[in-house]
């Protein structure tokens, strides 16, 4: 077991264990990689408030009946999430030649913080930066619960792309949701890697902002706008 993991709730790290087991009965030689993200894998989740991002990789793709095969497995009615939910989501390995052909085959949400599960089988229903950022972020921290490793099945994703995809995010957040602290948060991750070309947990990069003296008094979005003219002017200068 990696060490982070033992850095979670034990509920949390049965429900992993339990997941995986089903993941491999159900989808059996066709796995290629089982990945934790998220705030799990970067010693930063927080049990109440923390979701749990889990990725699967295979070789084949995936027929209809086997799709709804593995979310009927992993549904909270069937498989109870001890976090406030499930982000699952599967890439064919074809997929993942490139970041620009990062097309997932299932995307799923699952947990007792949803009035239903969400399922999308088209990679057209959502917006493209939710991926990639995941991406971008595991490549320093996912876990390798079963098979391949991350680094070895995941393209890279570009800076070019990267600070597209960061501003696709923020300007999401800051349509649909202003005043948010989701929006906040993705704010402060932006700016910390815009100051240091790294990425980190939204926890490091909120407590980084809190001791920043020019950022800490300012209002949530005037500092979300002042966030989104930096990645202006970082995209126009490429």
């Amino acid at each position: 077991m990696h060490s982070r993991l033992f850095a979670l709730p034990s509920a949390e790290r049965e429900y992993i264990n339990r997941l995986c087991d089903v993941l491999q009965l159900v989808a059996s030689t066709n796995i290629v990689g089982i990945y934790l993200l998220g705030s799990a894998s970067q010693g930063s989740y927080v049990a109440g408030e923390s979701d749990l991002d889990v990725q699967m990789v295979v070789a084949q793709p995936l027929c209809d009946a086997q799709k709804q095969a593995i979310i009927e497995a992993l549904s909270h009615s069937h498989l109870p999430c001890p976090a406030t939910k499930l982000e699952f989501v599967v890439y064919h390995k074809a997929q993942l030649r490139t970041a620009q052909s990062l097309h997932y085959a299932i995307n799923f949400n699952t947990g007792r913080t949803l009035k239903k599960d969400y399922v999308s089988f088209d990679h057209n229903n959502d917006p493209r930066h939710w991926f990639l950022l995941d991406i971008a972020m595991a490549g320093d921290w996912a876990i390798t619960l079963f098979g391949e490793s991350f680094n070895r099945i995941f393209p890279s994703i570009e800076p070019s792309l990267l600070l597209q995809a960061m501003h696709e995010c923020l300007t999401w957040f800051n349509k649909h949701y202003p005043d948010s602290k989701d929006c906040y948060q993705c704010a402060c991750r932006i700016h910390s890697y815009l100051l240091r070309g790294v990425m980190v947990s939204k926890r490091q990069s909120l407590s980084e902002v809190a001791l920043t003296e020019q950022w800490k008094s300012l209002p949530a979005q005037e500092f979300v706008e002042s966030v989104l003219q930096q990645l202006d002017a970082k995209i126009a200068h490429q």
